[in-house]
């Protein structure tokens, strides 16, 4: 079989210093510029309890709008059939239920750890763009469970984590992408080898985090980690044990922890990662972006059975599975082979996570120029995006379609032109700006789902048995889990 050749040249240099400045300069919940505006807010009125939406320009995406439960003529079967230009997120099986239902449970008291978001991506995932964004949406509106999932190094120079800077010294590290061959890397995607005295100093924006967790390879012979607290010593892991497979210990931070530091004290340690909670329900958005990666990761990089453990193991009530750009510049793979590896890549998922929502999210559209500097849609995008929307609908995953809700055919060209740009120079990263949009795009309709949700027949008896109004919040007086989450910050 023809290989796809995974290793492209996306990441430009300028692209680099670009994404490497903005977490450099940018604060922890980002800017959106005056043009911008107005802009999408997710939160509770006080008063009312009701959620408050609104939503963004352009204006071609302006229509954009949650109706609330309470309006004139809103009832479940009007909200079933809302005909709004509001339909970019498909999911006519209800295969998203599941991420639906644990987010219902979550907001009525009835479940007490976090739900769980898990997005795969490329580059922009890598820098935490969009990610970032549509993380601050959902636990502003569910509650915060921590900064979660993040690495212990910089496999790219760009790799970042909203309210997380990461720095690391003396690992040897490997990564899945251009990878052909299976092989370990954890949830992901990176693996960090280390000798003794190779460390990791990891600086919180926020001070709540209670407990970290290290995920790391057990092997014979494997050596020790020491978990340091604000200079302290907290807690020793060891990687010790007979069988070679995935093991996570939990060690508990004291009360104000801003830094957290690993070393190792006798190698060989391998380690994938560390995983940040906070002990009070909430939810938690994973970013794993793989620079330069494509759907062929999921379907042929990462080993089955390891990578199906690290995902039992982190239990996620959504998997995003975020990739097509990096394809798009093979039209020929695209015809021939794209097809398969996606099916192949949600059916490791599914055996991994049966009861799982799983969400396909379409590439953003990307530009190439022409003739006289006129900037056009890569034949390849509405390609790949016709072809993730069939496979969704066909193994019951949800489908985003980025491309069409941010504009469709010639976006990047007036994205491109637009001041300030909302896109980089290479007509295919979006600025600070436009990953904003696109997370507020693809929050907004996540939301529309959950209120579509809340409002059948039987998710609405589930409502009324947890006590809970159709916003999300609790009926008896008690604050919800978002709330009890705000209260403890």
């Amino acid at each position: 079989m023809a290989k796809f050749p995974t290793q492209t040249m996306l990441a430009t240099a300028t692209f680099a210093a670009i994404l490497l400045g903005v977490h450099l300069i940018l604060p922890a919940r980002g800017f959106v510029p005056a043009s911008l505006r107005p802009m999408v807010e997710f939160r509770t009125d006080r008063a009312s309890f009701k959620p408050v939406i609104a939503i963004p320009v352009p204006t071609e995406i302006a229509a954009l709008a949650v109706p609330s439960p309470d309006a004139p003529g809103w009832t479940a079967a009007s909200a079933a059939g809302l005909t709004q230009k509001t339909e970019f997120l498909f999911d006519q099986a209800g295969s998203l239920d599941h991420f639906y239902a644990a987010l219902r449970d979550l907001a009525s008291g009835r479940r007490e750890r976090p739900v769980r978001i898990v997005h795969y991506g490329d580059s922009p995932t890598t820098a935490d763009l969009i990610t970032a964004d549509a993380r601050e949406m959902l636990q502003e509106r569910f509650g915060d469970g921590g900064p979660g999932f993040v690495l212990v190094a910089k496999p790219w120079a760009w790799y970042g984590h909203r309210g997380v800077d990461v720095s690391g010294t003396g690992w040897k590290i490997a990564t899945a992408v251009g990878s052909m061959r299976e092989g370990i890397y954890g949830l992901g995607g990176a693996m960090f080898t280390g000798q003794a005295g190779a460390a990791t100093t990891i600086h919180l924006a926020g001070d709540d985090s209670t407990m970290v967790e290290v995920e790391y390879l057990q092997q014979a012979g494997g050596g020790d980690l020491d978990v340091s607290a604000n200079g302290t010593v907290v807690g020793r892991v060891s990687t010790a044990g007979e069988a070679r497979k995935n093991g996570a210990a939990s060690v508990a931070l004291p009360a104000g922890t801003k830094v957290v530091q690993l070393r190792v004290s006798g190698g060989p340690v391998e380690v994938f990662g560390v995983a940040f909670g906070n002990g009070t329900g909430g939810l938690t958005y994973d970013s794993i972006g793989l620079n330069g990666a494509s759907t062929t990761v999921m379907s042929r990089a990462f080993d089955p059975e390891e990578w199906s453990e690290a995902l039992q193991h982190r239990d996620p009530d959504l998997v995003i599975i975020n990739y097509g750009t990096n394809e798009s510049g093979f039209p020929g793979y695209v015809d021939k082979l794209y097809e398969g590896e996606l099916r192949r890549a949600i059916a490791r998922v599914r055996a991994a996570l049966p009861e799982a929502s799983i969400l396909v999210m379409s590439p953003m559209d990307r530009g190439a120029k022409g003739d006289g500097d006129a900037i056009t849609t890569m034949p390849a995008i509405p390609k790949i995006v016709a072809i993730q929307r069939r496979v969704a609908a066909e193994l019951g995953c949800g489908f985003f379609d980025t491309y069409d809700a941010m504009g469709g055919d010639g976006t990047m060209a007036a994205w491109y032109n637009r001041q300030p740009r909302m896109v980089a120079a290479d007509l295919i990263h979006p600025s600070p700006q436009g990953a904003r949009i696109v997370a507020r795009l693809l929050t907004g309709q996540l939301l529309v789902g959950y209120e579509r949700y809340l409002h059948r027949p039987a998710a609405g008896q589930m409502a009324m048995a947890g006590k809970m109004r159709p916003d999300g919040m609790a009926e008896n007086g008690a604050a919800s889990a978002a709330e009890k989450s705000k209260g403890a910050h």
